[in-house]
């Protein structure tokens, strides 16, 4: 029985389980390398849609901070779903937290270029007027409290 229990984190539990696996192989008919990359394939999953979760949520935080006079009630949903989906998600496996930080960087990144062609700016547009590194701190995007506006943009904070 693994010391992770699928219950109280799933993702820990997948990567605990390929690394069983891996070292419990048996002569038994199973293919045991391929069930462990398949485990931590899921694993990868579960990352993946931290990320997503993460694109989604700086991509309307970026939105609702540059296009302030653009401000939808979608908008706003979108970053409250994705904040209770992140939410939800660290619940379920608290080990991808040790991912947040990566995760994070690359989703903004991803979420930069996404929002400025969104706000109809050309590559060199955005380039120039959304900052190349997120202006607000993880914990900051993560807080349901907050709601950037054009002043806490140029200074990070709420």
């Amino acid at each position: 029985k693994s010391a992770v229990q699928i219950d109280d984190d799933f993702y820990g539990w997948l990567l605990a389980q390929a690394s069983a696996l891996r070292d419990r192989g048996c002569a038994l008919s199973i293919d045991w390398e391929h069930l462990a990359e398949e485990l931590e394939a899921m694993g990868r999953s579960e990352e993946s849609s931290l990320q997503s979760f993460l694109e989604r949520l700086l991509k309307h935080l970026l939105k609702y901070a540059y296009q302030s006079e653009k401000i939808t009630g979608s908008w706003e949903n979108s970053i409250e779903g994705s904040r209770l989906r992140i939410d939800i998600l660290l619940k379920r496996s608290p080990s991808l937290k040790n991912k947040l930080g990566e995760l994070f960087e690359d989703a903004y990144r991803l979420a930069r270029g996404e929002a400025g062609a969104e706000m109809g700016m050309r590559r060199r547009e955005w380039d120039a007027r959304l900052p190349e590194t997120c202006p607000w701190p993880l914990e900051t995007v993560l807080d349901a409290g907050f709601w950037p506006s054009a002043a806490n943009v140029a200074n990070g904070h709420n």
